[in-house]
């Protein structure tokens, strides 16, 4: 392609792109000191004008210290570096450095480790905020009423988690409904976990993904869901949440605590596993299994970092007051 002012300045602007977002990764991934050395060396390899190199400057310079909406940002401007730097290696004919071959291979280095560390602290940020009242929501468990319906209220009660399971619907309307109960969340500020499937996760762009014993393996999971959405597992066992915590399950899920109506293959795990399990791991634990108002305080002074319920929220006449409640009741036991 022959050189010409226009083109000369979309080469220059995606470069200027590369720079702009390289900073704002700077400002999102604070450790370890090689890897933000490595990323400073990197953007300070890449040609800016002077303008646009104070212009970034000042735009950055207040946003504060790495959380959960910062990380998500990096990950955003991670993604558009390696789209432009593809972009440039396609159209960029041979002796037009853009980019030299050695920056770009030394940058795809770096920027491996950098989604590999934004993705873990992403994870450890949303695997905490499973916490309080997490409510399961499925289609055979809703008095016949819309899952997304039942989300919703149960979001305005105060869940901090919802998960979509349903073991009986296409795949398509699977997907579809969970892209619909995955809005409803992000506007919520809430947690959106889908059931069983690893690519409806992955395309709903869920937050994360549970399993249970049967299902695909945590090592095997993580081969399709992106770095940084979490994946969980129930377990009835101590030997199993550790096994689960090993793997690399980023919040551990114990049932049944007491008898259940909407899950027929259960194992018993019982108060006395969940405390067991609440000692022995440091992954956040999720109590499961028949809890409703007369147990949850039991959960609660068990050591629970959340309550996880379905037909005691999704089959009550009133989803919102009923979460509201037992969110009231599980905090304030909590704090004995």
């Amino acid at each position: 392609m022959p050189a010409t002012p226009q083109r000369a300045a979309f080469l220059a602007a995606q470069v200027e792109a590369i720079h702009r977002n390289l900073r704002l990764l700077e400002h999102t991934v604070t450790g370890p000191n090689g890897l933000t050395t490595e990323l400073l060396s990197l953007r300070q390899a890449v040609p800016a004008p002077a303008a646009a190199e104070e212009r970034d400057r000042a735009a950055f310079q207040d946003i504060g210290g790495p959380g959960r909406n910062l990380r998500q940002a990096g990950l955003g401007a991670h993604s558009l570096i390696i789209q432009t730097i593809d972009l440039l290696g396609t159209i960029s004919p041979a002796g037009e450095e853009t980019l030299p071959e050695d920056w770009r291979y030394r940058a795809n280095k770096v920027l491996d480790l950098i989604a590999e560390r934004l993705g873990a602290d992403i994870r450890r940020d949303t695997a905490a905020a499973v916490a309080g009242v997490y409510v399961i929501v499925d289609p055979e468990h809703t008095n016949g009423r819309p899952v997304t319906q039942v989300a919703g209220a149960a979001l305005k009660g105060g869940a901090s988690t919802i998960q979509y399971r349903d073991k009986k619907s296409e795949k398509g309307t699977v997907l579809a409904t969970s892209r619909e109960i995955a809005a409803l969340c992000k506007q919520a500020g809430a947690v959106f976990i889908v059931n069983d499937h690893a690519d409806i996760a992955l395309l709903a762009g869920a937050d994360g993904l549970h399993v249970g014993q049967n299902d695909i393996p945590i090592r095997e999971a993580r081969k399709v869901v992106r770095s940084h959405q979490i994946i969980g597992k129930s377990n009835a066992l101590v030997r199993e949440a550790l096994e689960a915590e090993a793997e690399g399950a980023d919040y551990i899920a114990v049932g049944a605590m007491f008898e259940t109506t909407t899950k027929s293959n259960t194992r018993p795990a019982g108060i006395e596993t969940l405390r067991q399990v609440k000692r022995s791991t440091l992954a956040p634990v999720i109590a499961i299994g028949g809890i409703n108002l007369s147990n949850v305080a039991q959960v609660a002074e068990a050591g629970a970092d959340a309550i996880c319920l379905a037909s005691a929220v999704t089959k009550a006449d009133d989803p919102e007051g009923a979460t509201r409640q037992l969110a009231r009741l599980f905090n304030s036991a909590r704090k004995k």
